[in-house]
């Protein structure tokens, strides 16, 4: 991500919640109200309001769907069966008494907002690049909108930044996030993050995450594969940079002292009727501390 601009990736995915939404065959793929707050972050700057627009009209968001198939058929769906499978992961753990969530890289999304005008007793915690979180409330306040009075945001770079000491201050049991964000950071970072989140002094945490596969040839990302948007990403400043065998997870988690909970590949996450167009090569996992 190029640093004085807002992610690329998270107009792409607020875009594809509209895009899903405003379509009568996949809006029960999106959570309630998550597309009027797409909407509203896409309201900041003209060039994002168009971009609204253009998926929403029937006839544009058909040239959206060509754009999909021409790149990687199936992204827009999948963007959405994640999320659903995130979200119903966190919202066991509030079930269960956790108090807090953290989402790491939170972009556009929507899950904090809505959780916390569900559940008055919940923190929740937006940590992203400044950026990105500029363009948010650039937002929020054209559209007159206070966000909930729990929610709070903390900018930070997550590329090597230590977490600050406003989030590691609260003890209350924690559910973190980092949804389509690890394949993102460098190596390294990711070490460090994982080892930062175990550090954190709080009653009980859990952690989920999102890693993209790295093949036996040795190539990650979706497939099938698009060059397209290889060099897309790399154009945008936001190539892949990480990447892990799914069946190397538990080593790497025991490493960091964490235990694997659960994880899902790719098509666990298909709930519906199997989708010709499913993508493979991004996967998910929940961990605790050891």
């Amino acid at each position: 991500m190029k640093d004085e601009q807002a992610s690329t990736t998270a107009k792409v995915i607020a875009g594809a919640t509209l895009l899903l939404a405003s379509d009568s065959r996949t809006a029960n793929l999106v959570a309630p109200g998550a597309a009027e707050l797409s909407g509203l972050m896409l309201s900041g700057a003209f060039r994002d309001r168009l971009f609204a627009a253009s998926v929403r009209s029937p006839p544009t968001r058909a040239f959206w769907r060509w754009i999909e198939r021409i790149t990687l058929p199936g992204i827009v769906a999948h963007f959405w069966r994640r999320k659903r499978w995130i979200e119903r992961r966190c919202r066991e753990a509030i079930a269960q008494g956790f108090e807090r969530v953290i989402v790491l890289g939170a972009g556009f999304d929507t899950l904090g907002i809505r959780l916390c005008n569900e559940y008055v007793h919940l923190a929740v915690v937006e940590i992203d690049h400044p950026a990105t979180q500029a363009a948010k409330r650039r937002a929020f306040a054209k559209g007159s909108i206070e966000p909930p009075a729990q929610l709070k945001v903390v900018p930070l770079d997550l590329g090597g930044a230590p977490l600050p000491e406003s989030v590691r201050a609260d003890r209350r049991a924690t559910f973190v996030i980092a949804e389509g964000l690890l394949m993102y950071l460098p190596p390294a970072d990711v070490e460090g993050l994982f080892d930062a989140l175990r550090g954190l002094p709080v009653d009980r945490l859990r952690f989920l995450f999102s890693f993209i596969t790295r093949w036996p040839d040795g190539s990650s990302g979706f497939h099938p594969r698009s060059a397209l948007i290889d060099r897309w990403l790399a154009w945008r400043g936001e190539p892949f940079k990480w990447s892990i065998e799914p069946p190397c997870i538990p080593d790497f988690l025991a490493s960091h002292r964490f235990d694997l909970v659960e994880m899902a590949l790719t098509h666990a996450i298909h709930d519906e009727a199997p989708d010709p167009m499913a993508l493979d090569g991004e996967n998910f996992v929940l961990c605790e501390p050891a």
